[in-house]
């Protein structure tokens, strides 16, 4: 019995950190998830990044706007900005299961990673959430 608390207690620390998280993560709202967005670097500076969304609801989506955060090799915040999509005459809603890309362009000084959160969701039903 004694030797069952000392291995589950030598076991506890690792099972902890294994949940910890590294880094800022991506973050979807409703049923539309990011599925990746990297930072667009010209000669070492940030001039954009490309998003790639996916609508895994039933409705179709028609808009998106987000928050583009940026941050450094060290994971250091450097700064952010607002990114939309919108569908229109020749860009079709995100169907269900489907996905969608845009490119932003975004001038932050020493970035080379962006997180992105998903701050509204538009459906051609004229549904919306969040803020």
């Amino acid at each position: 019995m004694n030797c069952m608390k000392i291995s589950l207690m030598l076991l506890l620390p690792f099972l902890l950190f294994s949940f910890v998280k590294d880094t800022t993560k991506h973050k979807g709202l409703g049923n539309v998830t990011v599925v990746k967005a990297y930072s667009q670097s010209v000669l070492g500076k940030n001039v954009g990044y490309y998003v790639e969304f996916k609508n895994n609801g039933k409705s179709e989506v028609d808009a998106l706007k987000w928050k583009a955060f940026f941050y450094d090799n060290f994971d250091e915040y450097k700064g952010e900005s607002e990114g939309t999509w919108s569908s229109g005459n020749f860009i079709q809603p995100i169907k269900s299961g489907k996905t969608t890309q845009d490119l932003e362009t975004a001038w932050i000084k020493n970035a080379s990673k962006v997180v992105i959160k998903i701050q509204k969701v538009h459906f051609v039903d004229g549904k919306t959430i969040g803020q």
